[in-house]
C-alpha cells in the first residue's frame, strides 16, 4: 500500500520527538504476532467446535473419531507430512538464495510426489477400510469414517503445499484467513449435518446415531471445510505466484534431491511416530478395559480426556504454535545464508517466549481447569488428571520448539530417531503400566510425560551443543514458574471465595484470570523481567531514531 510521505510525517510528528515507532515486518516476531492474533481467534473457534461436538455427538462418538484420526495421522505422515514441510523450508530457502523463480517448479514437484503417495497408499486404505476399522482399530462402527477420510486427504493436500509456500516466502496472513475459514466451514458443517439427520430419524421413528454414524457425519464437515480452504489458498497461490522475483536455475532433480533431504527423514519419523501413537491411543480404551472398567465406561473416559480436557489445556498453543510455524522456514533461510549468530539469538528469544506464555497459561488451567471444564461441558470427568496433563503439555510446548530449531538446521535425522523413541517410550509405559500393572489411565499419563520430558531435555542439549545458545534457565523457567505460582495462590483463593456466593461462574473464572495475569506481570517485574516492555521489543515494534525514520519514510521502499 502506497502512502503519501507528507501525510504521514505530518501525522507521525507528536509521536517523533525524540524517537518513533515502526513495525519490523522482516521479523520472525512481527509474523509471530501476526499469525497469534489469527491463531487465538482460531483456537477459539477450534474450542467451541470441540464443545460442540461434545454435545452433538457424545464421548463415545469422540472416541470413536480419535481413533479414525489416528488412523488419519497415519496416513497423512505417509502421503503428506514431509512433503509439506520441505515446501516451506525449500521455498525460504531459494528466496534468500535469489532463486525465487524456482518455487514455482518446487510446487508443482511436491504436488506430484503427494499425488503419486495418495494413489499408492490412501486409496488401498480406503478400499481395506473393513480390515483396518475390525483388526488394527479394534472397532467395526469406525469403517465408514475410515472411508470419508480418503477424499479428506486429497484436499487436504493442495491445502497444504500451497499454505506451506505462504509460510516459506513470508507470506503469513493467507494461511491465517484459510484456517479460520475453515474452522468456521467445520461449525457450520457439523451443524447443519446433525441438525439434519435428527430431523431424518425423528420423521422416519429410528433411533439415534451410532457412534459410527456420528463420527462419520464429524468426517464430512471435515470435508466441506476442506473444500474450502482448499480452493482459497489454490486461488490465492495462482495469483501471487507471479510476483515471485529472482532466477529459475534451480533443475528439477535438484528439487528432488532437495526434498528428499528433508522429506525422507521427517515422513520416516513422523510414520514411526504416529503409528506407536495411533498403537497407544487403540490401547488405551483396553487398558482401561483390562482394569476392570467395562467398554463403554472406557470409550468415554478416553473421548473426555482426549477429545475435552486436553482441547482445553491447549489453548495456548494459539500462541506457540505460530512461533513454530515460523521459526522453520526463517531458520532454514539463516541456516542457508549462515548466520549462525541469528539463530542463537532468535532461538533463545523463541525459548523464553515459551516460558513466559506457558508456564502462566499452564498455571490458569491447573487452577480453574475443572471450573472451566464443567461450565463448557457439564461434564463433571472433565478437568482429572490436570496436573499430569499440564506438565505434559509445557514440556511438548519446550520441546517443539526446540526441535523446530534442530530440524532447521539439518538435523532432521536426529530428531526423526529421538521422536521415535520417545513414542515407543510412551508405547511400553501403557502396555507395563497401563495394562499389565493394571493402572489403567495413568499408565499412559506417566507414558506421555516421560517422553514429553525425554524429548524436550534432549533436544535442549541438542540446541547448546549445535548453536552455541547459553541456557538461561533462571530467565526461561525459574522467573515465569515463581511469579505463575505465586498468582497463582492468589487467584485461587479469589476464586474459591466466589464460588461460595451467588456468581456466575463464567463472571467468577474471567475475574480471577484477570488478577492472575495482572498480579503476574507484576511479580515477574519484580523479579527482574517487565513482561510487556520484553513483549514490545521482541514482537511488537522495533525502536527507531527521528533521522532514521525520516531516511527510512523518503526510501521508495519504506512501509508502515
Amino acid at each position: 500500500m502506497k502512502h503519501d510521505k507528507n501525510h504521514l510525517l505530518k501525522k507521525s510528528a507528536p509521536e517523533m520527538n525524540n524517537a518513533c515507532f515502526k513495525f519490523n515486518k522482516h521479523s520472525i516476531f512481527y509474523h509471530c504476532l501476526l499469525l497469534s492474533s489469527s491463531s487465538v481467534v482460531l483456537q477459539l473457534l477450534g474450542f467451541s467446535y470441540r464443545i460442540l461436538l461434545g454435545r452433538l455427538a457424545g464421548a463415545q462418538a469422540i472416541a470413536v473419531y480419535g481413533l479414525v484420526m489416528s488412523a488419519y495421522n497415519v496416513v497423512l505422515s505417509c502421503t503428506l507430512t514431509g512433503v509439506a514441510l520441505s515446501v516451506s523450508r525449500i521455498a525460504s530457502s531459494y528466496q534468500a538464495l535469489g532463486e525465487g523463480r524456482s518455487i514455482v517448479r518446487l510446487i508443482r514437484v511436491a504436488l506430484c510426489l503427494f499425488l503419486g503417495l495418495f494413489c499408492i497408499l490412501a486409496v488401498p486404505f480406503g478400499l481395506g477400510r473393513t480390515f483396518f476399522a475390525e483388526k488394527i482399530l479394534g472397532n467395526p462402527q469406525s469403517k465408514t469414517a475410515l472411508l470419508l477420510i480418503v477424499p479428506c486427504l486429497f484436499l487436504t493436500g493442495f491445502e497444504n503445499v500451497h499454505k506451506a509456500f505462504f509460510y516459506g516466502t513470508g507470506q503469513t496472513f493467507p494461511p491465517a484467513v484459510s484456517e479460520t475459514l475453515e474452522m468456521l466451514c467445520r461449525i457450520a458443517g457439523a451443524l447443519f449435518l446433525f441438525h439434519t439427520a435428527n430431523r431424518y430419524l425423528l420423521a422416519n421413528d429410528k433411533a439415534n446415531l451410532t457412534e459410527g454414524q456420528a463420527a462419520a457425519l464429524i468426517v464430512c464437515g471435515m470435508i466441506l471445510s476442506e473444500i474450502v480452504s482448499a480452493v482459497f489458498l489454490t486461488t490465492l497461490y495462482r495469483f501471487r505466484s507471479k510476483h515471485l522475483t529472482g532466477k529459475d536455475s534451480v533443475s528439477t532433480v535438484r528439487i528432488l534431491q532437495d526434498i528428499a533431504s528433508v522429506a525422507v527423514p521427517v515422513s520416516l519419523s513422523t510414520l514411526l511416530g504416529r503409528l506407536i501413537s495411533s498403537a497407544n491411543m487403540v490401547l488405551i480404551p483396553r487398558a482401561l478395559m483390562h482394569a476392570g472398567i467395562g467398554y463403554e465406561a472406557a470409550m468415554e473416559e478416553f473421548g473426555v480426556l482426549s477429545g475435552m480436557t486436553m482441547p482445553m489445556l491447549m489453548l495456548p498453543s494459539a500462541f506457540l504454535s505460530p512461533l513454530i510455524t515460523v521459526l522453520s522456514p526463517r531458520f532454514s533461510a539463516e541456516k542457508a545464508l549462515e548466520h549462525s549468530a541469528v539463530i542463537r539469538r532468535k532461538a533463545g528469544k523463541a525459548m523464553h517466549i515459551v516460558g513466559l506464555i506457558g508456564i502462566p497459561a499452564m498455571t490458569v488451567m491447573l487452577i480453574t481447569g475443572k471450573d472451566l471444564g464443567q461450565l463448557l461441558y457439564k461434564n463433571p470427568k472433565v478437568g482429572e488428571h490436570l496436573p499430569m496433563l499440564a506438565a505434559i503439555t509445557l514440556a511438548g510446548f519446550y520441546y517443539a520448539v526446540a526441535e523446530s530449531v534442530l530440524e532447521s538446521i539439518g538435523l532432521q535425522k536426529r530428531c526423526s530417531v529421538l521422536t521415535v523413541a520417545g513414542s515407543l517410550v510412551g508405547l511400553l509405559c501403557t502396555l507395563v503400566l497401563g495394562g499389565a500393572l493394571r493402572l489403567g489411565i495413568w499408565g499412559f499419563l506417566c507414558g506421555e510425560l516421560l517422553s514429553a520430558l525425554i524429548g524436550s531435555g534432549v533436544c535442549l542439549f541438542w540446541v547448546v551443543k549445535y548453536t552455541g545458545l547459553s541456557l538461561r534457565i533462571r530467565n526461561w523457567v525459574m522467573r515465569p514458574l515463581f511469579a505463575s505460582v505465586t498468582a497463582g495462590m492468589f487467584a485461587r483463593f479469589i476464586l474459591k471465595s466466589l464460588s461460595a456466593k451467588a456468581i456466575l461462574p463464567v463472571l467468577s473464572l474471567a475475574f480471577s484470570w484477570s488478577v492472575f495475569f495482572l498480579l503476574y506481570t507484576i511479580f515477574l517485574r519484580l523479579l527482574g523481567t517487565d513482561f510487556w516492555q520484553y513483549t514490545q521489543n521482541t514482537l511488537f515494534l522495533k525502536k527507531i531514531s527521528k533521522k532514521a525514520w525520516n531516511n527510512d519514510c523518503q526510501s521508495p521502499k519504506s512501509v508502515l
